[in-house]
């Protein structure tokens, strides 16, 4: 017996070493822990300190303090913010992905994810785009919604007409398509063409696709100035006889004449809201907008295409009637404001040379006196060679701090994905969230860290129905943004737009990371977000 105890013990502790092994094997690994940051969680409450443990794509703990032994990295955030990622609601970067997949200009600012799709224009079929975005890899989450223009320009072309019956089932199929395919919405850019041609009802009837396939109304409304009012309607009773979520695009008081008069939005905004309509609206941080010329002109001399409106203008009596159009739509100011010095090209691919500069001095290029008048003919002029925008300075700083303090607006960009030196782009497309963290929190004190987090990531994630993002959750993706709130900011201006934002330190994306102590790392771990219909027969 005393010569089998030897080898009892030895079994007892082999059996004993296999089951300890096994039971550490079996512990939680992670990928990656962020320990010792200040967790803004996106629900707007305040701050609290906790670890963060990532396995593959996903948060799989928020702890207050997780073994670093347990994790094959480590990143250190002692004195930094970390937050989820930033969710830009609003973008055209739809145009350029394929082109610009590694998204730096916005990963710098902290977005994980784009939203294209907007102002009524996507890129159709939204099925070819995903799948070319899925075939090369983009360092950015994307979702789209489906634009009216898009669809109406497929089935009527540039037609002022109502769409008959047979026209409203076609495009009625392609929102369908679209739907299906993964698009998040419909959007609409109603001060555009040929959205610009359509009423009321026909919207009414197109968005009630997503009464049955789910989605949101994202709209660029009719006029942002005198009639802000009456568009902010239109748009709430699309959304309301629809029973669908809706989404007021880059909201402002466009107009000097209406500036400081915030009850036109509220006022209806606010109704709606009390009635059951589930209102939102998103916002940039700059008093300048940026478009083209096409929505100065009126609309009805497009009608047709490029060439009936060019053969159009060779009316004297037309073009006198265009003129005089621009001038009061653009150039003629009540508080004596010098319109000429207000307005500068963003980008041009005949007159490069004009990028940058207002229209006076493109005037003073030109050798022509800087009037209104002569103004009004370049203005025209840049219309008839296409493909131009420009930056309109045209709000009050007062109304974009009014606005922000709403707790139903959440940030936007309207800006896209951009090269660095190509034109002269809004330093929107570079500094959009970095502004509002530095300037508005930090400097100005607009609204505290928490909130301004909670309109980047929770109210956008929660207006799209956006499933496990948005917040930082155990299950969600692990989307994070980590920086220092005392020295972000942006740094990109109207005079020199392309510079990437600052204090921004690490972004993770699907729990990889894409900038690493502000460095691009080059990885492409975006998803395409599909919306709720897609699968669906």
């Amino acid at each position: 017996m005393k010569s089998r105890l030897p080898v009892i013990i030895l079994v007892f502790f082999l059996i004993s070493g296999s089951f300890f092994f096994s039971c550490r094997k079996a512990e939680v690994r992670y990928d990656l822990v962020i320990k010792n940051g200040r967790v803004f969680d996106g629900s707007g409450n305040p701050w609290f300190r906790a670890d963060i443990g990532i396995k593959g794509a996903r948060i799989v703990a928020v702890s207050g303090r997780i073994d670093p032994g347990k994790a094959t990295r480590v990143i250190e955030a002692e004195g930094l913010a970390v937050a989820p990622g930033f969710i830009d609601i609003h973008t055209h970067a739809d145009r350029d992905l394929l082109d610009i997949p590694g998204c730096e200009n916005y990963i710098s600012q902290g977005v994980t994810t784009l939203v294209g799709g907007n102002c009524g224009d996507h890129d159709f079929p939204l099925g070819e785009l995903f799948s070319g975005i899925e075939k090369k890899g983009i360092a950015c989450n994307f979702a789209s919604l489906a634009g009216h223009n898009t669809i109406r320009r497929q089935v009527m072309g540039l037609k002022m007409e109502a769409p008959t019956a047979e026209e409203m089932m076609r495009m009625k199929d392609l929102l369908r398509q679209e739907m299906l395919a993964g698009a998040v919405g419909l959007s609409t850019g109603l001060a555009y063409l040929p959205g610009t041609y359509s009423r009321t009802e026909e919207l009414v009837e197109l968005a009630s696709v997503l009464s049955a396939v789910g989605g949101f109304y994202a709209s660029h409304i009719r006029n942002q100035g005198k009639k802000i009012t009456e568009a902010i309607e239109e748009a709430i009773t699309i959304g309301e006889k629809n029973g669908i979520p809706v989404q007021i695009s880059h909201i402002k008081l466009a107009d000097e004449d209406v500036w400081n008069q915030l009850e036109r939005i509220t006022a209806p905004v606010e109704a709606a809201r009390t009635r059951g309509v589930e209102v939102t609206m998103d916002q940039y941080p700059y008093t300048a907008t940026s478009s083209g010329f096409t929505s100065s002109l009126p609309q009805d001399v497009f009608e047709g295409g490029r060439e009936k409106f060019l053969e159009r203008l060779q009316n004297p009596e037309v073009y006198s009637r265009v003129k005089q159009a621009v001038i009061r739509s653009r150039l003629t100011s009540n508080r004596g404001i010098d319109k000429l010095e207000t307005i500068y090209l963003a980008n041009s691919r005949k007159f490069p040379e004009y990028e940058g500069k207002n229209l006076k001095q493109i005037l003073e290029l030109r050798g022509k006196p800087a009037t209104v008048e002569n103004g009004a003919d370049l203005i025209i002029d840049l219309v008839k060679e296409g493909d131009v925008s420009a930056i309109f300075f045209q709000m009050d700083e007062r109304d974009v701090e009014a606005l922000m303090r709403l707790p139903y607006v959440m940030i936007g960009s309207d800006g896209g994905l951009q090269v660095a030196g190509q034109g002269s782009p809004h330093p929107r497309s570079y500094g959009t969230f970095t502004r509002i963290l530095g300037e508005y929190v930090r400097q100005r004190h607009i609204i505290t860290l928490e909130e301004a987090i909670r309109k980047m990531t929770c109210l956008p994630a929660q207006t799209m129905r956006l499933k496990e993002r948005g917040m930082i959750r155990e299950g969600y993706y692990a989307d994070l943004t980590i920086f220092d709130p005392l020295e972000v900011k942006d740094a990109a201006t109207y005079a020199e737009p392309h510079q990437h934002s600052r204090g921004v330190v690490y972004v993770l994306v699907n729990g990889r990371p894409v900038l690493e102590k502000g460095k691009f790392t080059g990885a492409r771990p975006g998803m395409i977000i599909r919306g709720p219909a897609f699968g669906k027969k």
